[in-house]
């Protein structure tokens, strides 16, 4: 096995976004760095995950959490031992309406538990798996909406991590920014949930490389391919990250649903690209 620490500053370029100084670029990283290798064979721990990526429905709530059963169920199907099955950002819906914006995520946004959290609540009991997606949260007593990610526990026990490093896109949409990082344990491994662009947030990456990780659920929405065989993320925080993606036209984006599972030296250990696919991967923790 191969430790490496914040290697990634070497090459990171700290860049302005929408005015906001806590933006990361790793453009360098994913054109110019080399592949390493990482051998997790004789890991003590383990863990089963898959990320996945799905076409979410506009408007149809129950179709994209149908599309999510049809993913759980076929998975458990084909891999017994999975353990983690994690789903892309807003996985109910689109990320951005270019005409209704925050009232669109009005309309699609649900509070937490609620109706989308007890359906995934009852996947997860009866397929004995714990499943990550994401949402938009309505919490009621504040009016306020989040974009939100939910982990449920086969057990029914629900957590949730609210996006700390709001893009344009959620801005427009009229987010509020989460406070605090989510760590939690499965089944002994530590995991931190993550959305999106929290890996641009100098802050949040030590935060989480700081606390010492085993995997990152990350639950994204990318309309631009990344690199297939190197990624910053595994380097950055010296941990396995399940980087689950959507697919499909959404307005003026198109997503080509990749998904990736990243080693600790930030390479691709697997990825598969389309609509409702999957990549799979018995992880190796040390």
């Amino acid at each position: 096995m191969i430790k490496i620490k914040f290697l990634f500053l070497i090459f990171v370029v700290t860049s302005v976004y929408s005015c906001k100084k806590d933006w990361l670029d790793y453009s360098p990283i994913d054109m110019y760095s080399a592949k390493i290798e990482y051998n997790d064979a004789n890991a003590p721990k383990h863990l089963s995950v898959a990320a996945v990526s799905i076409q979410p429905s506009k408007t149809d709530k129950q179709a994209s959490l149908n599309a999510i059963k049809a993913m759980v169920e076929k998975i458990k199907a084909e891999h017994g031992d999975i353990q983690v099955i994690v789903f892309n950002e807003l996985a109910l819906e689109w990320y951005w309406d270019e005409d209704a914006k925050e009232d669109y995520q009005r309309q699609m946004s649900e509070t937490v538990p609620g109706n989308a959290t007890n359906f995934v609540k009852n996947l997860a009991t009866n397929n004995q798996v714990t499943i990550v997606f994401g949402l938009t949260e309505l919490e009621t007593s504040s009016n306020n909406l989040y974009n939100t990610q939910v982990l449920i526990r086969p057990n029914g026990e629900l957590i949730k991590y609210r996006k700390q490093n709001l893009n344009q896109t959620d801005i427009d949409n009229n987010m509020t920014a989460g406070n605090s990082l989510v760590i939690t344990e499965i089944d002994g491994i530590r995991a931190a949930l993550f959305i999106c662009s929290d890996m641009q947030s100098d802050k949040i990456t030590k935060q989480i490389a700081d606390a010492k990780v085993d995997v990152i659920l990350h639950s994204l929405t990318s309309s631009t391919d990344m690199n297939a065989n190197i990624s910053y993320l595994g380097t950055q925080m010296n941990t396995w990250v399940v980087f689950a993606n959507r697919f499909g036209t959404e307005g003026i984006f198109e997503y080509s649903g990749f998904v990736q599972i990243i080693n600790p030296a930030g390479t691709v250990a697997e990825r598969a690209e389309g609509n409702n696919v999957y990549a799979y991967r018995k992880l190796g923790i040390y």
